[in-house]
């Protein structure tokens, strides 16, 4: 809930924090109003400080600023507090939270002025953090600070995951690994294409059947779909396995189904081994999966399964895995039999979950050292379909460089830039934005009215306006049978196949570069009005943020407007169709533009990632310029200053869950 400084100085001093009425209390007071009043705070956190300050006889109210710190690290996604770390010296990290949270451009000189008073009571600070170590608060060997709670997770962790590695009796032999390894797939022209499996996923087969614990990482195209459908008909076939015995995961809803559908889609392209290899196959092809959530049942912390009532299956996966957090990934080891197996598959270079840890970057850590895990651990170093200069700049940002994005040939101006060339292979190109001092208020007016065309321009070239081919399709379906029963094939798969054509993909939500603006400028060129109602004609896409019966946090669809006024959202389900009214939809947004974090596990064609001209905004790094380009499958385009690019690949998102073997 948004607060003024006035409000949340008044909320304090009605909870009593800090107590007291000293100078130093209300100074003190005065910060924590301005960092609830910008978001980086909540008072529920605040109330949980004062309850730990009142634990600790003598402690000042400075102790409030060091907690506050504490705070913000772990909703940054660490579960551990380094004092003594560069960026969270001083007022930097609690600044930081404050941009990360309120993208108001009016804002900056207040959260700029806040960094200013943070630095001077920080010393004070850390002096009256000392006596807070007991039972809620801890501190370890190397001056890292935790909450209890994430201290013992990550322990408990650790020792889940070293009692798991070893191997199994279950050896694939020569013959068996060619039995599972042959596929067979389609070029665009419709022509038979080998797709059998390279070295590095046949590494990864023999190593989730020969160990209890497999990790399989690797980037777009890389094949981990292909490997999982491998190890599966390995692991039928070998020990007899069945659908039962086996229980799929992903973080979330459209993870899963993701899933399912590449797994169908493999098995059919595997080549036929015979009766017994056609019945696995088939077997494979009608799993279902779940979220973790959903398989745990019940609600944290009170799962339904745990380690009194573990998981009834032999084998347990788990897709998209850097998505995971640690206290997720504690409960699903917690609720694995001794004798299961678990596979987990993911990009490990892909921004972390949004929830404290990086579950899968420390155990490619730890599992990737040549004593730890007895081939556990496999990464897949071949792309089979993310290929060109795509390829190259997504291996460039990794290694913190920038040379090809940079380059003459990826360099896009004019109108061309929307359409730019090198499709084919895959193409990566930078729409460069011309460096803007704060104090040129003119200069800023009119870069937003640039990026605005720009965007607009974007948005026609491929099919989002008014009349563009997203509409057209849409229109096409309002004619089909009531209710959507008796939608074609190939009507859904040409609608939806347009929707991921593109997609916009930004880092911040306010301001000119943010997701709120865009969607609202390209609904008003759709509609060529500002609408009241939104979702009122054909073709608006449109992405679900909370999860219900039907829908799932993140599914995606396209409006479709039907007799008599009335809108649908349709949504793809595989190859068929849901079709939900906009008076039952869970809570929504627009879509033409999403945030890179909640693009993560899906795909499109072209794609456009938008920096915010901030070159210091905390929420640029190089995991989410590497996320945001390799979600396209044939262009991405990146729009921004080259000081927001720099500063995005030289600043690596580092987490250290403190996870040991």
């Amino acid at each position: 809930m948004k607060m003024t400084k006035e409000e949340a100085n008044r909320l304090l001093r009605l909870f009593e924090i800090p107590g007291g009425n000293a100078e130093a209390d209300m100074a003190v007071r005065d910060i924590l109003a301005r960092l609830l009043a910008l978001g980086a705070v909540s008072v529920g956190e605040l109330q949980t400080a004062r309850d730990i300050v009142g634990r600790k006889d003598g402690t000042g109210a400075h102790a409030y600023l060091f907690l506050a710190a504490m705070f913000v690290s772990l909703g940054d996604g660490n579960t551990a507090f380094d004092p003594d770390r560069e960026d969270n010296r001083g007022g930097g990290l609690l600044a930081d939270a404050c941009r990360r949270r309120e993208d108001r451009e009016d804002a900056k000189s207040a959260i700029k002025e806040l960094r200013k008073d943070v630095a001077a009571e920080w010393d004070e600070a850390v002096k009256a953090a000392a006596p807070l170590v007991g039972d809620i608060v801890r501190k370890d060997a190397r001056g890292f600070w935790y909450f209890d709670k994430y201290g013992v997770a990550v322990k408990e962790v650790g020792k889940a995951i070293h009692d798991r590695i070893g191997t199994t009796d279950d050896v694939l032999s020569d013959a068996e690994l060619a039995a599972v390894s042959a596929y067979i797939g389609r070029d665009k022209d419709g022509n038979p294409r080998d797709e059998s499996l390279d070295d590095d996923q046949r590494l990864a087969v023999c190593a989730a059947v020969g160990n209890r614990l497999a990790v399989v990482t690797g980037g777009p195209g890389t094949g981990k779909t292909t490997v999982l459908c491998s190890i599966l008909r390995a692991l039928f076939a070998k020990t007899g396995l069945k659908p039962a015995d086996v229980a799929l995961a992903a973080p979330t809803g459209r993870a899963r189904r993701r899933m399912v559908e590449a797994l169908a889609d493999q098995c059919e392209k595997a080549v036929d081994r015979g009766e017994g290899d056609q019945r696995v196959r088939s077997e494979i092809s009608t799993m279902s999966a779940s979220t973790i959530h959903g398989l745990l049942g019940g609600f944290p912390p009170n799962w339904a399964h745990n380690a009194e009532n573990p998981l009834p299956h032999r084998v347990v996966v788990v897709d998209e895995c850097s998505m995971v957090d640690l206290l997720l990934m504690r409960s699903l080891l917690a609720a694995l039999r001794k004798d299961c197996r678990l596979v987990l598959l993911g990009d490990r270079h892909q921004l972390p979950s949004v929830d404290a840890g990086a579950v899968l970057g420390d155990l490619t850590k730890l599992l990737g050292k040549d004593d730890a895990s007895s081939g556990a651990f496999v990464e897949l170093k071949t792309s089979h379909r993310f290929t060109g200069r795509l390829r190259t700049c997504a291996d460039e940002i990794n290694r913190g460089k920038s040379d090809a994005i940079l380059s003459d040939e990826s360099r896009v101006d004019g109108d061309a830039w929307v359409n730019p060339p090198g499709k084919t292979g895959g193409g990566c190109f930078f729409r460069r934005l011309a460096k803007l001092d704060e104090s040129d208020v003119k200069g800023r007016m009119q870069l937003r009215e640039t990026i605005d065309k720009l965007l607009i321009g974007w948005a026609k070239a491929h099919g989002l306006g008014k009349g563009g081919r997203l509409a057209v399709l849409a229109d096409a379906a309002a004619h089909l049978g009531k209710p959507l029963e008796g939608l074609a094939e190939a009507d859904v798969h040409d609608l939806f196949e347009e929707l991921d054509k593109s997609r916009i993909l930004t880092v911040v939500r306010k301001g000119s570069f943010g997701v709120e603006h865009v969607n609202d400028l390209l609904l008003k060129e759709r509609l060529g009005r500002n609408p009241s109602e939104p979702l009122v004609e054909s073709g608006i896409p449109v992405i679900v943020t909370k999860n219900s019966r039907t829908l799932d946090n993140g599914d995606v669809g396209v409006t479709v407007k039907r007799g008599k006024g009335d809108v649908v959202v349709l949504f793809p389900r595989g190859k068929g169709v849901v079709a939900c009214p906009v008076s039952q939809l869970p809570e929504h947004e627009l879509a033409y533009a999403i945030t890179v974090h909640k693009s993560q596990g899906s795909g499109y064609g072209d794609v456009l990632v938008v920096l915010p001209d901030d070159k210091d905004h905390p929420l640029l790094s190089r995991q989410l310029v590497y996320t945001g380009i390799t979600r396209a499958k044939e262009r991405a385009v990146i729009l921004g200053t080259k000081d927001a690019l720099d500063h995005a690949i030289n600043n690596p998102i580092e987490r250290d869950t403190g996870i040991v073997l």
